[in-house]
């Protein structure tokens, strides 16, 4: 007997034959689905400050810290190393992973940020090579710390991860 479309479709599947009825609305239907269910976004613990803010609040904070500084004695100072020290360990912590490079390269550029609105804005100060020279070789201790505890903060939450 040659197969029709009947037999394929099965009795309960006849052409103008009804669907079987499934769950009410509002009812959950146990039957196993064809499809896959849908990926969720599972929510990563942890920090989830952007990296950008985190260099802008390390650029906030050492340029209220060398306001402190210059208002207190001459240049950039203690003050000022302690703050971009600091806000670099804070902003590793408090950024995202994928994040954490802007913060452990950040330092230099912050320090060389905060000395031009240092020079800019001190009235005995002018802007030229030679005093931001002066200020970046005075800086460099602050800058190297800076980026070797983000960078050690960095690192520690790298490996912490995995």
């Amino acid at each position: 007997m040659p197969a029709g479309p009947d037999a394929v479709r099965g009795p309960e599947r006849a052409p103008g034959a009804r669907r079987p009825q499934s769950a009410a609305a509002g009812q959950r239907d146990d039957r196993p689905s064809a499809r896959p269910p849908a990926r969720r976004e599972v929510p990563v613990p942890g920090p989830r400050t952007r990296g950008a803010i985190a260099v802008f609040g390390m650029f906030a904070v050492t340029l209220l810290a060398a306001a402190a500084d210059s208002y207190i004695g001459v240049g950039l100072g203690t003050i000022t190393l302690l703050a971009l020290f600091a806000s670099s360990v804070a902003a590793a912590l408090l950024v995202r992973r994928r994040d954490l490079l802007s913060v452990v390269v950040a330092p230099p550029l912050v320090f060389v940020g905060v000395a031009l609105v240092n020079i800019v804005l001190a009235p005995s100060a002018t802007l030229s090579l030679t005093t931001l020279a002066t200020l970046l070789i005075r800086g460099f201790p602050a800058m190297g710390l800076g980026v070797g505890a983000a960078l050690v903060v960095a690192v520690g939450r790298l490996v912490a991860r995995r």
